[in-house]
């Protein structure tokens, strides 16, 4: 992955292998919020926190009337993001203009979804962790590779952004 920035405009470049994975991830991120009843409880809960974990009325009221529209922005999201991949980058690597701001933002809220799902299924806390080399070899090694990927390309994001 590079960023290519010339002229205040900015795009993220990424190999066939990038945008093949970050395709997968947004797919079956998108399968996850279209089915709640099927998600994976504790990736939704960090998707879709409570936002009134104390009165279960309350919350159910409040997740009966926010959670469809939550769901809808966050598939949309999703959705436009595979479709740049599969068009500009055509799942053949290839670059993304992100120079427009509601374009940047929309990466990274998806990188963060992806973030926030990949680490709930791995165990990431906000505590520090012992900085390793993954093995290879184990999934779990593999998903934490795919983990610092996916921070790597939001930081780049943010870099030029803010940059």
């Amino acid at each position: 992955m590079r960023v290519r920035a010339r002229r205040g405009r900015f795009t993220l470049e990424l190999t066939r292998d990038e945008a093949g994975l970050l395709s997968s991830l947004i797919r079956s991120l998108d399968e996850l919020v279209a089915s709640p009843a099927d998600a994976d409880r504790a990736v939704w809960d960090r998707l879709f926190p409570d936002a009134y974990p104390d009165d279960l009325q309350a919350q159910t009221e409040f997740a009966a009337l926010t959670a469809p529209g939550l769901a809808d922005e966050r598939r949309e999201r999703l959705r436009r993001c595979y479709e740049e991949l599969t068009a500009e980058a055509g799942l053949q690597g290839g670059a993304i203009d992100l120079t427009a701001a509601e374009d940047a933002d929309r990466w990274l809220r998806v990188l963060n979804d992806l973030r926030l799902a990949l680490g709930t299924r791995i165990g990431v806390t906000a505590d520090p962790q012992p900085v390793t080399d993954p093995d290879p070899e184990d999934p779990e090694g593999q998903a934490l590779v795919v983990y610092r990927y996916l921070t790597e390309v939001q930081d780049v994001i943010v870099a030029h952004v803010l940059g």
